[in-house]
């Protein structure tokens, strides 16, 4: 017979379950409106997906391939392998949490948490973090930073720490922190269940705080998981009002893209039909939803700006199976000299990316900048206006990985765009003592190339950012000297031939310099990277106009 003392804490322990659920819906809804992940929309998507696959009590769906597909924009045909777009930002989410709940979120009475390893969040409560700083032996020092020594099992080796880690989190599902509704069981069951809840959470808790002590600590790689610590996103610092871009033919929502740049919807032109654009994969782009939607025909846009010189930026991408001599795309800025462009070929085919680069233009006496779309199959996909020098193209700095870089001289580095091939690495040593080592984190290897838009009618000088990621004992690979030997070409001439990073520098940075390279007649900088022995590398690129 169940008592009436059951009933009460049966009662207690749903009502409190409940509580707990409802306080861990306040706290996502708290950071995603908080502003802590700024610009970069990617956090947001992810944080928002998991959570609540988590709520819905759907963690069996939070895997690495529905999150890169239903909350990051991958296609269908995401391969993890090649595509790592999940564990970066899972990495760089799991530090901006660690950064937030050590700062403004310090005092909050729920602190969101992903375990390293992990896409399932973990909701640790005050109370529990009350007891598992009872329980644990970490030894704190009060120098204004976090924990930086943890004591634990093993021989405090990474791989030891990881695996206590994982195992803790490994728990029967009735333990799991993530099923509160099970500690209104009934019984000595029920209370067991709640002691053991209890028990979760506090590892938990240990393995968030662990988490702190493994980036902070160790600087190694952790196989293909976790690339090195990376920054919070940033922008070209342009003044204000001298920067716009717009996503054409979208007339509903702006868009943030992988660099953290938001893209206006559409409420400058007029004219023309609206189209979108499903189950595309657009080549030679980061952001695909730039190219999913567009307007068509014979349509007129106004983007108003501010006094002053500007670069006009137009994408394009050839959705429609078209070939080459097919569509006429005829458009001019400022009632100039028309522009007649066949995308196919300037792309190289359908579903790429391409981009028309104009430097000079200045706004009408209107104050705004004009674009017509004067013939009736022409289109575009989106619009970029950007504060220049006269006379010179703004220059273009690409780092390899999916986030930006600010170097010490204040350039900014856009995360990679315009490549074909190739997979990515990170770089397992410590690179704190580089200059500029953030530029160095990560690499592109194997079968591929860039073309990269420019303005036609000047010259640039190619700097190419190199560093030995994987051969010479000094990375923890085996080889040296011959051990990656390549071949790189710009616009059909050779630049290096028989190319090793390691003889000419060994584990250190290295950057080849080239100048007066001339865009192709299309406006392109298009640079090949050719095996010989093994596959070439590249870490980051800058073309500067001279």
């Amino acid at each position: 017979m169940v008592s009436r003392w059951d009933h009460t804490l049966r009662g207690n322990h749903l009502q409190s379950a409940i509580s707990k659920l409802e306080a861990e819906r306040a706290e996502v809804d708290d950071i995603l409106s908080s502003g802590v992940f700024g610009r970069t929309n990617y956090f947001v998507r992810f944080l928002t997906f998991v959570c609540e696959k988590y709520f819905e009590g759907a963690i069996d769906e939070i895997k690495e391939y529905s999150i890169a597909v239903h909350a990051l924009g991958r296609p269908e045909s995401f391969d993890p392998q090649l595509d790592t777009i999940v564990r970066v930002t899972a990495h760089a989410l799991r530090k901006r949490l660690e950064d937030y709940y050590r700062s403004a979120g310090a005092d909050h009475s729920v602190h969101i948490c992903l375990p390293p390893g992990h896409y399932v969040p973990k909701f640790i409560h005050a109370s529990d973090l009350e007891v598992a700083r009872a329980e644990s032996t970490l030894d704190e020092k009060h120098d204004g930073h976090s924990l930086d020594r943890v004591s634990s099992p093993g021989n405090g080796r990474r791989e030891d720490l990881q695996d206590n880690a994982v195992r803790a989190l490994q728990a029967p599902k009735a333990d799991d922190v993530s099923r509160p509704y099970e500690a209104a069981g009934s019984g000595s069951t029920s209370r067991i269940r709640t002691g053991m809840v209890m028990l979760a959470a506090i590892l938990a808790a240990s393995v968030c705080v662990l988490s702190v002590f493994f980036w902070k600590k160790w600087d190694g790689r952790i196989g293909r998981e976790s690339p090195p610590t990376t920054q919070a996103t940033v922008t070209p610092n342009y003044p204000s009002g001298k920067i716009l871009r717009a996503i054409v033919g979208n007339t509903s929502a702006s868009y943030t893209d992988g660099g953290g740049s938001k893209w206006e919807s559409d409420h400058f032109c007029s004219g023309g039909t609206t189209f979108s654009v499903t189950g595309h994969t657009i080549q030679g782009t980061e952001d695909p939803a730039l190219f999913s939607s567009g307007r068509r025909g014979v349509f007129h846009c106004s983007y108003p700006v501010p006094p002053g010189s500007y670069e006009v930026h137009l994408l394009f991408a050839e959705t429609s199976g078209l070939q080459e001599n097919s569509r006429n795309v005829g458009f001019s800025i400022n009632g100039g000299r028309l522009t007649n462009l066949d995308v196919v070929d300037d792309a190289g085919g359908d579903d790429i990316a391409t981009t028309k680069v104009f430097t000079d233009v200045a706004p009408a006496s209107d104050g705004t900048i004009h674009v017509d779309f004067v013939t009736p199959e022409a289109f575009v996909n989106a619009i970029e206006i950007l504060q220049s020098t006269p006379h010179r193209m703004l220059p273009v700095r690409i780092v390899v990985g999916h986030f930006p870089y600010t170097d010490s001289d204040g350039n900014v580095w856009m995360p990679e765009r315009y490549f074909f091939g190739g997979r990515l690495s990170s770089f397992g040593g410590g690179l704190s003592k580089v200059p500029d080592g953030r530029l160095y984190e990560w690499h592109r290897f194997g079968h591929f190339h860039y073309v990269v838009p420019v303005a036609t009618g000047a010259k640039y000088t190619l700097k190419l950012h190199f560093m030995e990621h994987w051969f010479g004992v000094q990375n923890g690979g085996i080889g040296g000297v011959g051990s990656r030997v390549f071949d790189v070409s710009c616009n059909g001439s050779m630049l290096l031939r028989g190319f090793d990073i390691s003889r000419e520098a060994g584990s250190a940075p290295l950057v080849k310099s080239f100048q007066h390279i001339e865009p192709t007649p299309q406006g392109k900088i298009e640079i090949y990277f050719n095996p010989a022995v093994n596959y070439p590398s590249i870490s980051a690129i800058e073309i500067i106009p001279e």
